[in-house]
């Protein structure tokens, strides 16, 4: 039962379904998706269907909440303008209760898994739900007692795709490891999307 982290579709449904055909997801594996599903590509309504679909199947999702879920429930209950995905008027409700009932972090046996990072300085890390959404350039900071055997994987500040593959083949020694590899980003090195077999440590890459 192999899990696997995925991170940052930003709109990019048709790469999101040819990276699930890559890892040959099974209902058996358990596939943790870390946030921002919409915005930036071109069909973010498209990803969330995907994920409902599977989880209709009776596939194992976990979804944790990004920041740009977050920046869209903003928009929707203070009746301000989405920074770029607006749900269509009959799937607006649909789409508020999933993305407010979105979790901040989960754990599954080994690591520790957000969508941004962790403050390290507070004194309960999993406290800080805005770090969770929001935190850059943490990694200094890394608290490695607290983190104990668990290694931190998250998304949020895109990187090459050399970058992601050197960050988790090192993975075990710094205790971190970003997966976002700019899926939606027209960025030299980037316009990947990651999936991470939690149990084997290898990474794989669709282009999009």
């Amino acid at each position: 039962m192999p899990r696997y982290a995925i991170s940052d579709i930003h709109g990019c449904a048709q790469t999101f379904g040819r990276l699930l055909e890559r890892i040959q997801l099974q209902k058996t594996d358990e596939l943790f998706l870390l946030g921002d599903y919409i915005d930036r590509g071109p069909d973010s309504d498209g990803v969330l269907r995907m994920i409902w679909k599977l989880v209709h199947e009776k596939y194992s999702v976990v979804c944790l909440r990004g920041n740009h879920e977050q920046m869209l429930l903003d928009a929707l209950l203070s009746a301000k303008t989405p920074w770029d995905y607006r749900p269509r008027r009959r799937d607006r409700e649909d789409v508020e209760q999933w993305m407010s009932a979105l979790p901040y972090y989960y754990e599954t046996p080994g690591y520790l898994l957000v969508h941004a990072g962790l403050n390290f300085g507070a004194p309960d890390p999993l406290a800080d739900t805005e770090a969770m959404l929001w935190a850059r350039h943490w990694e200094e900071e890394v608290d490695e007692a607290w983190l104990g055997d668990r290694i931190l994987l998250y998304g949020h500040t895109p990187a090459t795709m050399a970058a992601v593959a050197d960050n988790v083949a090192h993975m075990q020694e710094t205790k971190y490891a970003c997966i976002d590899s700019g899926c939606a980003m027209n960025v030299p090195g980037m316009g990947y999307l990651t999936a991470v077999n939690l149990d084997t440590g290898e990474a794989v890459f669709e282009a999009r």
